[in-house]
């Protein structure tokens, strides 16, 4: 289905959809802004929209109008003007963070991650080149969680991964062409879940991404039925899935929302019978929500889990100024 007709058809379906799956008090401004520019602009250059940058495609350079000027004055002031510029656009960061990946990776050990480079869709303004393969702000940041999980867990066996909130798709892109056999399966709100099946299908090819328009009237979905490896669904069906997860991920998108809505998730994960979690989060929440989600809280609701390993240095490290923490979790016996 062409993008722009998927992303109505989600937006008209959210529409009868319950409370605890629609977008929370942080996302309903972002969501009138990010739809805007989808409608005005189109999907074929969404990674430069202004509201992709904030929202969903984060950047390590500066997305302020006066840090940018002055990062494009240093580049053109000789070696220690770009040198200034690279510590203002965080290519330090950046290359610290790929190095991490390639240095700790245990490379022999599934899910396998070598070889991955970015895709060019959506015209990505903010992609980095390492080794000669493309890489963003996005992708380092789940790379680095992936080798922490597969180092926590040395015998981590994945078939099929749940998560929500999966921005415009890229742990999808991770693992999908890399991992003959595994399932991914994204839940999101829309439009973030239209712009990640648009992403996804271009990445993947369209026939391998089953979309909302072919889900959407199924009371239940199970995921021993899915042939395709990819899938994007709406919040709203999430209760609807059937089966088993081996993995759980979630990256800040609980931050997002009110702890009554991620407990109802965590409910939902655990009841799929999900192996491992894989969560990064703020250790001081995120603003713009009524109450924030803190470690504590992930623990409380994942009760049935038990802390594997966490990480707030190597791994958790966002950007220059901002601190995540990665945690996995293992399933109690």
């Amino acid at each position: 289905m062409d993008p722009r007709a998927l992303l109505e058809l989600m937006l008209s379906d959210l529409d009868a959809a319950p409370e605890l799956y629609r977008p929370t008090d942080f996302w309903r401004t972002g969501l009138e802004k990010v739809v805007a520019d989808l409608r005005e602009r189109g999907f074929d250059e969404f990674r430069r929209h202004p509201s992709a940058t904030f929202f969903y495609a984060p950047r390590y350079a500066p997305v302020s109008r006066p840090a940018m000027a002055l990062s494009r004055a240093f580049a053109f002031a000789g070696t220690p003007g770009k040198l200034l510029a690279e510590r203002i656009d965080q290519l330090p960061v950046a290359r610290g963070h790929h190095a991490a990946v390639r240095a700790l990776d245990p490379a022999e050990r599934a899910p396998r991650l070598d070889g991955f480079s970015e895709s060019t869709v959506g015209a990505p303004a903010e992609q980095l080149v390492f080794g000669g393969r493309r890489y963003s702000r996005s992708s380092l940041n789940y790379l680095r969680g992936l080798v922490m999980l597969k180092r926590a867990v040395p015998d981590l066996e994945v078939s099929t991964v749940l998560e929500i909130g999966g921005g415009f798709g890229t742990l999808g892109e991770i693992l999908v062409p890399r991992n003959e056999g595994l399932r991914y399966i994204d839940v999101d709100i829309p439009p973030v879940a239209a712009v990640a099946t648009h992403y996804l299908q271009q990445v993947l090819g369209s026939s391998r991404v089953l979309d909302h328009a072919a889900t959407r009237e199924q009371e239940k979905i199970s995921i021993d039925e899915i042939e395709q490896p990819a899938t994007v669904l709406c919040s709203w069906q999430l209760p609807k899935l059937a089966g088993t997860v081996d993995l759980f991920a979630n990256f800040i998108s609980f931050q997002e929302m009110e702890p009554e809505v991620v407990a109802n998730y965590a409910n939902l994960v655990t009841d799929l019978g999900a192996r491992w979690l894989l969560l990064r989060n703020s250790p001081t929440g995120k603003p713009g929500v009524r109450e924030p989600m803190l470690r504590q809280r992930y623990l409380e609701f994942f009760d049935r889990y038990e802390l594997v390993d966490s990480d707030a240095g190597l791994y958790g490290q966002d950007s220059e100024g901002t601190v995540s923490e990665v945690m996995v979790l293992a399933r109690r016996s």
